[in-house]
């Protein structure tokens, strides 16, 4: 079970890393409000999975 949260760490990473090298040029105020909240977002879920996974080990080890 451990190896599902490494994965889900991992394409978490890998959406924060898109989401940092989009380009806002070319979109609306909305647009970019919207990209910014996707960014934020995945850094609040990195942050939780990363906690769950060193914190609450024995809960993935079933």
């Amino acid at each position: 079970m451990l190896h599902n949260i490494d994965n889900e760490i991992r394409q978490t990473e890998q959406e924060i890393k898109h989401l940092g090298s989009c380009t806002t040029k070319g979109l609306t105020d909305e647009e970019i409000a919207q990209q910014d909240e996707r960014f934020f977002l995945a850094i609040e879920k990195l942050k939780w999975l990363k906690d769950c996974r060193d914190n609450y080990p024995e809960v993935f080890l079933k």
